[in-house]
């Protein structure tokens, strides 16, 4: 099970189990869901806590709710309901990089019940309707804190994996492989999430390589997607990641 600590919850505490009866949207902003925001909205002074450091590689940047294409995309696999989603977000490192931790930011279901470990994969070569090819495969176990601003009636939490069983080598970008694309899908027994998106020009907290604007795709077998474009599910300029490593 995930371990928790300070305003970190824990997830077989988190209340109101999810009703897995309807379907649930691709996106956040459609969510069923969806009630009066209460939801806490918790800052970081400085940079966050999941990537900080000489260790922080890359962090594209904060959920910003005021903005008008705030949203999340469904990224999680709900072994209650058979439910699975991937978004596979691209990143352009200056210089090859080994990857050794994970952050994805997250709207969870207040059902949300995580299981560990959680997979971690990266893939070049995605293009539209057709997977790429898989060069890393691993996975670790993933902490909860909650992080950000919280909208739709759901409350954001960075999902992070501090240290992958196995590193991945990102390489720099090239002709033949102009991007990299990462996926840390969150593994419950009932409830899922979405990943945040970040639509500023310049995101709050943003660190190292530039953002690899509108390059992510959405898998969602259960939605009927193979490998779409995330933006063909609504505006995803970018995602709320963070890879750590050296």
């Amino acid at each position: 099970m995930i371990c928790v600590a300070a305003f970190v919850v824990a997830l077989f505490s988190l209340a109101v189990a999810q009703d897995t009866k309807f379907m649930p949207p691709a996106t956040a902003n459609l969510n069923v869901l969806r009630t009066a925001n209460t939801a806490p909205n918790v800052h970081s002074a400085g940079a966050p806590p999941f990537c900080k450091g000489s260790s922080c590689l890359y962090y594209a940047g904060d959920f910003d709710s005021t903005d008008s294409n705030a949203n999340g995309l469904f990224n999680a696999n709900d072994s209650s309901a058979g439910l699975s989603g991937f978004t596979w977000v691209g990143v352009k490192p200056t210089k090859a990089a080994t990857v050794t931790g994970a952050t994805f930011n997250e709207f969870f279901t207040s059902g949300f019940s995580g299981t560990n470990p959680a997979p971690f994969q990266t893939q070049t070569g995605i293009t539209n309707g057709a997977a790429g090819k898989v060069v890393c495969n691993t996975s670790g176990n993933a902490t909860l804190k909650v992080y950000g601003e919280s909208d739709f009636g759901l409350t954001q939490y960075s999902f992070t994996v501090k240290k992958l069983a196995k590193s991945c080598k990102i390489p720099a970008p090239t002709k033949k492989v102009p991007s990299t694309y990462v996926n840390l899908q969150p593994q419950s027994s009932n409830g899922y999430g979405y990943t945040v998106n970040v639509e500023d020009a310049k995101p709050a907290n943003h660190h190292g390589w530039k953002n690899d604007l509108d390059d992510c795709y959405f898998n969602g077998t259960a939605f009927g997607v193979t490998y779409n474009t995330c933006n063909s599910q609504g505006s995803f300029d970018e995602l709320s990641i963070a890879l750590t490593g050296k």
